[in-house]
């Protein structure tokens, strides 16, 4: 089986290290296959953000995903997951949806913890996106300098799992889940320190995706994930080119 995860930032080491974190959690006869979005942001923020990793992620599809069996979308918030699947003929996950469904089994509320507060708006809206707000505790981010964001994990950990401990007490929370690329790992990391199941969204989409191949589902020919027909456009790159413009 070949998976591909998709950051949909520019930074390469975050695609390093989240693809780290992916091998550890992937079957034995799974290979993973990174790529990192040829444009876009250092990491995916906001709306604005959000809106151009949307178009990194169809770019990168159309240039990887021939050969997989299914693809990543790798940054918490999953911009263009919906258009993905839409686009894509092979399974495509999203590490934030794919935390909150493991989330919803192992708990009845959980919370997500996260970097910057432009980050929990954007998280919140998501999660309400996917129809899985019913169970949402909270979403606690925190409010302190970032100087390296390649190195937050590390810098910001004591600050990231007080926040984890007032989200169990104050929101009562049962599930706590770690969202965003550059904190990738954590949650194995400090599992032992928190009392509660703790998840991080790459290992998640992981084991959703093999799950998904397993199942064999066919590639919707109706319905609004039916691929749309080809139309005329212009200004894509050549292989987002041919996918747009090239009936199915």
């Amino acid at each position: 089986m070949k998976l591909l995860l998709v950051n949909p930032n520019i930074t390469s080491a975050m695609t390093e290290a989240m693809a780290a974190e992916a091998r550890r959690y992937a079957s034995p006869s799974t290979d993973i296959v990174a790529v990192t979005a040829e444009f876009g942001t250092q990491y995916v923020e906001n709306r604005v953000e959000a809106a151009i990793a949307s178009h990194a992620v169809l770019d990168a599809l159309a240039k990887h995903a021939a050969g997989c069996d299914a693809a990543m979308i790798s940054a918490f918030g999953d911009p263009g997951l919906a258009a993905a699947r839409e686009f894509a003929d092979i399974p495509v996950v999203g590490i934030q949806e794919s935390a909150i469904l493991t989330a919803w089994m192992l708990g009845r509320h959980y919370s997500i913890i996260c970097l910057t507060p432009r980050l929990r708006t954007w998280y919140i809206e998501c999660v309400q996106e996917h129809g899985l707000a019913g169970r949402l505790a909270s979403v606690r981010a925190l409010d302190v300098p970032i100087p390296d964001i390649t190195r937050a994990k590390e810098h910001l950990r004591d600050h990231l799992l007080k926040e984890c401990m007032l989200a169990i007490e104050q929101d009562e929370a049962e599930v706590i889940i770690f969202g965003g690329g550059p904190i990738a790992g954590l949650a194995r990391e400090v599992c032992d320190d928190i009392p509660v199941p703790c998840l991080d969204g790459v290992s998640c989409a992981v084991r959703m995706a093999e799950a998904l191949v397993g199942l064999r589902p066919r590639p919707a020919e109706r319905g609004s994930f039916a691929r749309p027909r080809a139309k005329p456009a212009s200004g894509l790159s050549p292989e987002l080119m041919r996918r747009i413009t090239c009936e199915p």
